[in-house]
């Protein structure tokens, strides 16, 4: 079964009603779109069994962060996440900019959202605790739970599906995003949800992370790929004015040329952001063989073994962020012979009770501005 929403009428709140478009039209970027999902996650798939393990994630998955909070006006690169992950713990820490805060809550639940087990469905409860991790701490959020009577929600300016309708329909997305994907195919029915998503607007705030946040969830599930690593920010970042618009004619009117230019449009976005991904995939590997080849020159097996995991998953350290077991002393030498050879550089000196700072410079620059 499936729903969308339409405007009754001029500021009238959306009614919940099934899409006025065939699903298995003949869709002109399901083709290309599908093919260019499938190329990435083989790309994905052949990854070394290291990188699978956190490191393309972790560095993914902080653009991913940077973008979709950008789409909501948050500005924190991924590199600033990294730099307040090196910070967390230590008295800099306290004097961190909120903006990097609120990313950094969305990098913490987007983290979370990724270790539901594949064969577990996505339930309003597991929608509370990553809504929970995401606005922690943020005024008037209400973490955790959908809106209720009074309050309205809003979408694109308009009033969005009635607080009192907000579980009823919610609970048919989730049935719906739980469905086997018919002749349409996931990709289809993947941007049908999350327009549903953010026309039902189920909580106080937070909607346009969280919805962004289920997608790569619902294409793995729905067999598009194997991991929830399609991660499709960037592209809407880029294309966020076409994003929004397009979102606010569905609110608007909700036509079936409405809908048909939404999905065309979400086709494209996967696509452009698959062909994306593959290549910054295959980046990261050229990249890790670089660092790892050089790493194992200037320091040794031993060391190679002992911090690569460590720097390949945050190029940006303290050695009290290492939480290595090994000796200080030892680490301090494998350090002093990576900055030698250029491996790492010392980004900032420690002065006092502030630890000296080092970057791996081949690393970093894979996450470019953002």
């Amino acid at each position: 079964m499936t729903y969308s929403f339409q405007m009754a009428a001029k500021d009238a709140p959306y009614e919940y009603r099934r899409p006025p478009v065939d699903l298995t039209r003949g869709w002109a970027g399901l083709s290309a779109a599908t093919a260019a999902v499938t190329r990435f996650d083989m790309v994905s798939a052949s990854l070394p069994a290291v990188l699978k393990g956190v490191t393309y994630r972790d560095l993914l998955y902080r653009m991913e962060a940077s973008s979709s909070s950008a789409i909501e006006g948050v500005e924190a690169s991924a590199r600033q996440l990294i730099m307040d992950e090196v910070l967390a713990g230590t008295e800099e820490a306290v004097t961190r900019d909120e903006q990097v805060r609120e990313a950094a809550r969305s990098l913490a639940a987007m983290n979370e959202a990724a270790e539901l087990p594949a064969k577990r469905p996505i339930t309003p409860s597991f929608l509370f605790k990553v809504h929970t991790t995401l606005m922690e701490g943020a005024p008037g959020a209400h973490p955790g739970k959908f809106r209720k009577p009074p309050y309205v929600g809003y979408a694109a300016g308009r009033p969005a599906v009635d607080s009192a309708l907000v579980q009823k329909c919610m609970d048919d997305l989730l049935e719906f995003m739980a469905e086997d994907p018919g002749q349409e195919g996931p990709l289809v029915r993947v941007a049908i949800a999350h327009a549903q998503f953010e026309l039902i607007h189920p909580f106080h705030d937070g909607n346009g992370r969280m919805g962004r946040m289920l997608m790569p969830l619902h294409l793995m599930r729905a067999g598009a790929t194997t991991e929830p690593n399609l991660v499709l920010s960037g592209q809407l970042y880029a294309n966020r004015e076409d994003y929004r618009h397009l979102l606010a004619n569905l609110h608007k009117r909700g036509t079936s040329e409405d809908w048909v230019a939404w999905v065309e449009f979400m086709l494209e976005i996967m696509k452009e952001q698959a062909l994306e991904h593959a290549a910054f995939f295959r980046l990261i590997r050229q990249r890790f063989d670089e660092v790892s080849k050089a790493t194992l020159e200037a320091a040794g097996q031993r060391a190679a073994g002992h911090l690569l995991p460590k720097l390949l998953a945050t190029p940006a350290f303290t050695v009290p962020s290492l939480r290595s077991d090994e000796n200080r002393v030892t680490v301090h030498k494998w350090l002093e012979k990576l900055v030698a050879a250029k491996v790492i550089k010392v980004e900032r000196a420690g002065v006092r009770r502030r630890a000296t700072i080092y970057v791996c410079p081949a690393l970093m620059s894979l996450l470019g501005r953002k």
